[in-house]
C-alpha cells in the first residue's frame, strides 16, 4: 500500500537556497518556459519558497539535464541552511579522487559535506561531478539526504510496512537504487508503470521529486520495533527511530500469557502483544467447573500427557474434603491445548459439593525442566446446578463421530436414537457412553438404514436419552441433540508395507496407515501349501498401523500372507483394499540367554521380572532364590524359597513372579534388601530348546505392595543438543537423577520419539557418570518444517544396582531440525539490458526452495571461459532468491559456467546443505531463462 501525504511545505519558506550553478535572477511569475509544463506547480512552489531559482534571462529550462555537481551544491546548501557545517578540512582532505585543492572552492565545500554525512558516496572513489545525474542516482541521493535531514531511515520504514514496489523496470539498476526508488514509489511520487532509472535527470524532474520529498511528514509515523516486559506493569518500548521509552500499564499483566496491550507515547497510541514471563511454575487457580471436575490452572505450559490415567493423575493431584471430610478419588486428567490447564475428573458418584476442599498439586514440570512450586491450598468449590450438554462434535474418522460433553455424564436413561433428516432410523451404530465419561465415540462403519449402508456425506441426527451428571442434574430425554456428517473417502487406499517375524508363531504386519480393526477372519497365512490357523490379532497400542498376528502352528519357510476371500482392509476414511505379500519365515534355533532380573511394580504389587534375550515359553516352570536378607532394623536372615512364575503378556521375553509369593511368610519384609542366587527351571525357547539353568547372582530391594514406590529414579531433563554429523542425524540427551542400568538405558528400543526414528542410545562421552544417554535420531522425511516440536517416551529403563524401574517420561517437548535439503527451483535467470544498442547479461539470479544462508561473500563461481566474473551476491528479503553480481557484462554467444565454490557451504536454517549442480549454458541475448543443471 502506498502512502500519500498532503501537507504544505513545512519550514522551507524561510530558507532561501540557490539551486542553480548560475546567478539567480528570474522570479516565479516571469518564467516564460513553464506555462503548461507538467511540473509547473512544483517548480513554482519551490521558487516561491526560495528553495530554487531560474536563470537571468527569465527561463527555468526544466528540460535541461542536471550535473552531479549541480545536485551536490543544491543539497549541500540545503544542509547548511538546516545547521550542518562545512568541514574545516574540505580544502586539505579530498573526499573524492577526482577533486583537487585547485577544484572550484564551492564544489569542494559541499562535496566534503555531502560525503561526510553520507548523501554522496561516489563511484570507485570518484565524484564524477561533470557527469549528468541519472534518475536512479537522483533517487538515492534524495532519500539519503532526507534520512540525514529528518534523522529517519526511510528505506527501513518502507520495508517494515511490507510494501512491494510495482515499478516494472526496477531490475535495470542496482539493489540499493531499487530500494530508494521504492521509497519514492511508496510515497506515491512515481507516476506510470516504469521509472527509467538509467535516463538523465532533468531540472524539472528534480524539482518535482524534491518538492514531494518536502511534503513527507518530517517525522513519519513510527512503529514499534521492540517491546520488553520489565515488570508486571512496566514495558521498555523501542520505536522504529531506535529511541526507547518506559511505559507504565494501567493494570498488571497475567503471568506467562500473551496479552495484547495498548499504550501511548508522545500522544500516539500503539498496540503490541507481550508476555510477562515468570520463571517459577505456579498454580494460579483451582476451581470446579461442575460437580464432577476440578480445573487446575498453571502460569505456564506444563509437561504432562494429554490424557492422564487414574494412576498418573493421582500421583500429582490429591483432593480431600474439609466441610465434608474424606478423600476424593480421581479418575483421569485432561490437559488443555495450551498445556496451561489440567481438568481432573473425579471417580465415583459422589459430587463435589459447595464448600472448602484441600487440594495438593505437586510433581509437575515445564518443558524447560522447572519444577512446580508445590500447591497446598484450600479453595472453595461451588455447587453444580447445571445439567450436562454437548460441548462439541467432531469426526474422529470418516465413519466415526466423537461427541464431547460439558461435564462428566454419570448416567443415561431413556432411548437413544440415530436418524436421518427424514426420520429414518439408523441401525448398527456402535459406541458406549461409560460412567463419568466426558466424551463418547460412535462408529457408523456398519450402520445401515433399511439394510442399506450409509453413503459418504450423509447427515445424521443423534438424540440422547436423559443425561445425568454427577451432581444429579438432569438434561431431559430428547432435549440433547446434535448432528454430524459421515466423512468422505480420502482417495488413498491402505496397503500392506512390510512383514516382520517376531517369534516362532508371531509376526508383525505394518500398514501404510491406520485401518479399522483387523480380525482373525480377515487374514489367511499359507505356509508350504498349508493354511495356518490364526489364533490372535492384536493392534499395537503405541503404533496403530502395526498388528501382531499369532498362529497356531510354527512359522518356518516360504509363506503367503493375504486377506481372506471376500475380506478387505479399510482405512478410517472408508477406502478399502486387499493385501497379498510373500515372506520367508526362519526357525531360530538359538537358545535364549538370561539377561536380567529386576523388580517392577504393577497395580501396586511388586514382581520379580526375569528378562531373556529371545522369546521364551514355559514347561512346568519354577523360580528359586536362596541367599540373605537384611531388614531396615539391621536384622538379617537366610532364605531358600521358590515359586511358579508366569509369562508376561506384554513381553514374550519375560517371566514374572510376585515377590510376596516368592518370599513367602517369614521372609517378606518391606524395606529389606535381598542378595543371593536365582535358579530357573522349566524355561524353554519357542522351539522347545531348554534354557540354561546356570544360577544368577542378583540383589533387589523390597519396597512393598501398597502405596507408591519411593526413591525412584526420575528423568531430570531431556534436551536437543548440536550434532556434528550433518543433517542426517540429530541428538537428544537424556539426563537421569541417579545412575541407571546400562543394559536398559542404552537399549534404543526403550525410547520413542514421535516423528523420528531412534537409531542408537549411547552413554554421554565425558558426561555425568552413568546418568546421561545420548540418543541419535533421524527425522522422518515427511517432516518439512524448519523445526518441529515432538514428544519423547521412555520405558523399561532401570536404576543401577537397585533393580527399580525408572518412572516413565512422557510428552517431553523437544525442538528437532528438519532434514530436507534446500534445492534450486525453476530456471537460472539472467537479467538482460540494452547497452549501446546491444543486449547483454547484467546479473544471474537463483531461486531456492527455502531460505538459505552462508558466511561466504562470493559463494558461487561464474566463469566465461577461464575468467572469473562473480564479485558478490545479494539476497531477497526472505533469503530465497540470490542475485550474483558480475564484474562485467555477458556478451551474446559467450559460454557461462556456474558452480558452488569448493570451500563454500550454503545451508538452510536447520544446517541442511545445498547440493548445487554445476550449470553451463551459452548466453543468448533474446533469452533470460536457462535450465538449471544443464551441462
Amino acid at each position: 500500500m502506498k502512502k500519500t501525504y498532503k501537507k504544505m511545505l513545512a519550514s522551507t519558506a524561510a530558507v532561501a537556497i540557490v539551486a542553480s550553478a548560475v546567478v539567480p535572477a528570474a522570479s516565479a511569475a516571469s518564467f516564460k518556459d513553464l506555462n503548461g509544463h507538467m511540473y509547473e506547480n512544483e517548480i513554482l512552489a519551490l521558487v516561491d519558497a526560495g528553495v530554487i531559482n531560474g536563470y537571468p534571462d527569465g527561463t527555468f529550462l526544466p528540460n535541461n539535464s542536471l550535473t552531479r555537481s549541480d545536485v551536490v551544491k543544491l543539497l549541500g546548501k540545503y544542509l547548511v541552511s538546516l545547521g550542518h557545517e562545512i568541514p574545516r578540512d574540505y580544502k586539505t582532505k579530498m573526499r573524492f579522487t577526482d577533486l583537487t585543492p585547485q577544484s572550484q572552492d564551492e564544489l569542494l565545500q559541499y562535496a566534503a559535506l555531502v560525503r561526510d554525512v553520507g548523501v554522496f558516496q561516489g563511484s570507485a572513489g570518484q565524484l564524477m561531478h561533470r557527469d549528468e545525474m541519472r534518475r536512479d542516482q537522483m533517487a538515492t541521493v534524495l532519500v539519503r539526504a532526507f534520512n540525514v535531514i529528518n534523522d529517519f531511515d526511510y528505506v527501513a520504514h518502507v520495508k517494515e510496512q511490507g510494501f512491494t514496489s510495482t515499478v516494472s523496470d526496477l531490475n535495470r539498476t542496482t539493489v540499493e537504487h531499487q530500494t530508494n526508488i521504492a521509497v519514492l514509489d511508496y510515497y506515491d511520487m512515481v507516476k506510470g508503470a516504469s521509472f527509467n532509472p538509467k535516463d538523465m535527470t532533468k531540472r524539472g524532474q528534480f524539482a518535482y521529486f524534491l518538492y514531494h520529498m518536502l511534503q513527507i511528514e518530517t517525522k513519519p509515523v513510527l512503529t514499534v520495533k521492540k517491546v520488553e516486559v520489565t515488570a508486571a506493569d512496566k514495558l521498555s518500548v523501542t520505536l522504529s527511530d531506535d529511541k526507547t521509552h518506559t511505559v507504565t500499564l494501567p493494570k498488571p499483566l497475567v503471568e506467562n500469557e500473551e496479552t495484547e496491550v495498548k499504550f501511548t507515547i508522545d500522544d500516539v497510541e500503539y498496540v503490541a502483544k507481550v508476555k510477562y514471563e515468570v520463571p517459577d511454575l505456579k498454580v494460579t487457580a483451582v476451581t470446579n467447573p461442575n460437580g464432577g471436575q476440578i480445573k487446575i490452572d498453571f502460569n505456564q505450559p506444563v509437561v504432562l500427557a494429554n490424557v492422564l490415567n487414574e494412576a498418573d493423575v493421582n500421583k500429582i493431584v490429591k483432593v480431600a474434603g474439609i466441610a465434608t471430610p474424606g478423600k476424593v478419588d480421581l479418575l483421569k486428567g485432561e490437559l488443555s491445548a495450551d498445556k496451561k490447564s489440567l481438568t481432573v475428573t473425579i471417580k465415583g458418584v459422589r459430587p463435589l459439593t459447595e464448600g472448602r476442599y484441600n487440594v495438593v498439586v505437586d510433581g509437575v514440570k515445564t518443558e524447560k525442566g522447572l519444577t512446580l512450586i508445590k500447591y497446598d491450598e484450600v479453595p472453595t468449590f461451588t455447587a453444580d446446578k447445571v445439567a450436562p450438554a454437548i460441548a462439541s462434535v467432531e469426526n474422529a474418522g470418516a465413519t466415526r463421530v466423537k461427541v464431547k460433553f460439558t461435564e462428566p455424564v454419570t448416567n443415561t436413561t431413556g432411548t437413544m436414537q440415530f436418524t436421518l433428516s427424514n426420520g429414518s432410523i439408523i441401525s448398527n451404530v456402535t459406541g458406549t457412553l461409560e460412567r463419568n465419561a466426558t466424551e463418547v465415540t460412535y462408529d457408523f462403519t456398519k450402520a445401515t438404514v433399511n439394510g442399506v449402508a450409509l453413503s459418504p456425506g450423509t447427515a445424521v441426527n443423534i438424540t440422547f436419552g436423559a443425561l445425568v451428571d454427577i451432581a444429579n442434574n438432569v438434561a431431559p430425554a430428547n432435549t440433547v441433540k446434535t448432528t454430524a456428517t459421515i466423512g468422505v473417502r480420502d482417495g488413498v487406499a491402505p496397503t500392506l508395507l512390510n512383514i516382520e517375524q517376531v517369534g516362532a508363531r508371531k509376526f508383525k504386519l505394518v500398514f501404510s496407515e491406520e485401518i479399522r480393526d483387523l480380525t482373525r477372519s480377515d487374514i489367511t497365512v499359507t505356509q508350504n501349501s498349508q493354511t495356518l490357523g490364526v489364533i490372535n490379532v492384536e493392534k499395537d497400542k503405541k503404533n496403530p498401523v502395526e498388528y501382531i498376528i499369532e498362529t497356531a502352528q510354527e512359522l518356518n519357510g516360504y509363506a503367503i500372507v493375504a486377506n481372506a476371500t471376500g475380506r478387505y482392509i479399510t482405512d478410517l476414511s472408508g477406502e478399502a483394499n486387499t493385501f497379498y505379500m510373500y515372506y520367508t519365515f526362519v526357525r531360530d534355533t538359538t537358545v535364549p540367554n538370561y539377561v536380567s532380573a529386576t523388580v517392577v511394580k504393577e497395580n501396586n504389587e511388586e514382581y520379580l521380572e526375569i528378562l531373556f534375550d529371545r522369546n521364551i515359553m514355559t514347561a512346568n516352570p519354577s523360580v528359586a532364590f536362596n541367599g540373605w536378607y537384611s531388614q531396615a532394623n539391621n536384622q538379617q536372615g537366610q532364605l531358600n524359597v521358590s515359586a511358579v512364575p508366569q509369562k508376561v503378556l506384554s513381553n514374550d521375553k519375560a517371566l514374572r513372579v510376585k515377590l510376596r509369593d516368592l518370599l513367602g511368610v517369614g521372609h517378606d519384609f518391606v524395606g529389606a534388601k535381598y542378595v543371593g542366587q536365582l535358579h530357573l527351571s522349566g524355561v524353554i525357547s519357542e522351539y522347545g530348546h531348554a534354557v540354561a539353568t546356570i544360577p544368577q547372582q542378583i540383589q533387589f530391594d523390597r519396597l512393598g505392595d501398597s502405596g507408591s514406590v519411593t526413591g525412584r529414579v526420575i528423568v531430570e531433563r531431556v534436551e536437543s543438543i548440536p550434532s556434528n554429523e550433518g543433517s542426517r542425524y540429530q541428538n537428544i540427551r537424556v539426563t537421569y537423577s541417579h545412575p541407571v542400568d546400562f543394559s536398559s538405558a542404552a537399549n534404543f528400543t526403550n525410547y520413542i520419539v514421535e516423528g523420528a526414528q531412534v537409531v542408537s542410545a549411547l552413554p554421554t562421552q565425558g558426561g555425568l557418570t552413568n546418568r546421561q544417554i545420548d540418543l541419535r535420531v533421524t527425522v522422518n522425511d515427511t517432516i518439512q518444517l524448519d523445526q518441529f516440536f515432538t514428544n519423547l517416551t521412555i520405558n523399561n529403563v532401570y536404576a543401577a544396582g537397585q533393580n527399580v524401574l525408572v518412572d516413565p517420561y512422557y510428552n517431553v517437548s523437544l525442538v528437532l531440525r528438519e532434514n530436507i535439503k534446500p534445492q534450486v527451483t525453476g530456471d537460472v535467470m539472467v537479467s538482460v539490458e540494452d547497452v549501446n544498442g546491444q543486449k547483454v547479461g547484467k546479473g544471474i539470479t537463483l531461486t531456492f526452495s527455502e531460505s538459505v544462508r552462508t558466511t561466504a561473500s562470493v559463494p558461487f563461481s561464474v566463469k566465461i571461459g577461464n575468467a572469473e566474473i562473480a564479485t558478490g551476491v545479494t539476497y531477497s528479503g526472505d533469503n530465497k532468491v540470490l542475485n550474483i553480481l558480475l564484474s562485467r557484462d555477458i556478451q551474446h554467444g559467450e559460454e557461462v559456467t556456474i558452480e558452488l565454490n569448493s570451500i563454500v557451504t550454503i545451508t538452510d536454517a536447520s544446517d541442511n546443505a545445498l547440493n548445487f549442480s554445476k550449470t553451463k549454458f551459452t548466453f543468448n541475448r533474446d533469452s533470460q531463462r536457462y535450465t538449471y543443471g544443464q551441462q
